[in-house]
């Protein structure tokens, strides 16, 4: 069992989708189950916050959430950049994401755990495979998705996929449909080195896991 656990209602119901997609895709789907909705931290501050168990705050609260609630094999953290990565790369702290890893794996207890965070927003994981997320019905046939070349340098992802859908973008209405097309081509991957990454690290967590129940 992977456990996802998310930031916002968004990533809620959208991000299970996206794993068992990859699950799919790895042909792994036969070994590893994904709730139908990730442990929703409501807010990224709420991950990023001191430790304190009974305010409901910082990463160790919702990992151990997450190991109580589903018999967790392996655990899936996924929060978006916005610009605190950019603010970090150009001082001379630790990124986000290694910073957040520790804490978890100190109340992981042996799971293997990922922390994977989205370079600026998830949207630009979805923005990334332009030829699969062409096919999505959502997407308008005049969404200029070839002129995408960076997705992870637009800060303004919500509101680009805004313009595609020819809607007025709802993460929680439209990104679950959105992650049924995401890609995972060598393309997307060059494209949005962050998406790269959570490939990465599942594959990591699916060996980890099934290493860990062996033994």
């Amino acid at each position: 069992m992977i456990v996802p656990i998310v930031e916002g209602v968004g990533e809620e119901r959208a991000l299970p989708i996206l794993v068992r997609r990859w699950l799919q895709h790895r042909r792994f789907d036969r070994w590893f189950e994904v709730p139908d909705r990730a442990v929703n931290a409501k807010g990224c501050g709420n991950l990023k916050a001191a430790y304190d168990p009974r305010r409901h705050l910082g990463i160790e609260h919702y990992v151990t959430a997450a190991l109580r609630a589903g018999s967790a094999d392996a655990i899936l953290v996924v929060l978006d950049a916005d610009k605190e990565c950019l603010h970090r790369a150009h001082g001379h702290g630790h990124g986000l994401g290694p910073e957040l890893l520790k804490r978890a794996q100190r109340v992981a207890g042996g799971v293997p755990v990922s922390v994977v965070v989205a370079n600026r927003t998830y949207e630009a994981w979805l923005l990334a495979g332009r030829a699969a997320l062409a096919r999505c019905p959502l997407v308008t046939d005049k969404a200029g998705l070839r002129d995408i070349c960076d997705p992870e340098d637009r800060a303004g992802g919500k509101e680009v996929m805004g313009s595609f859908i020819g809607d007025n973008y709802s993460p929680p209405v439209h990104q679950p449909t959105l992650s049924e097309a995401i890609s995972f081509s060598p393309g997307s991957q060059a494209r949005s080195p962050s998406l790269a990454k959570l490939l990465r690290d599942l594959d990591r967590l699916t060996r980890e896991a099934r290493r860990r129940r062996a033994a």
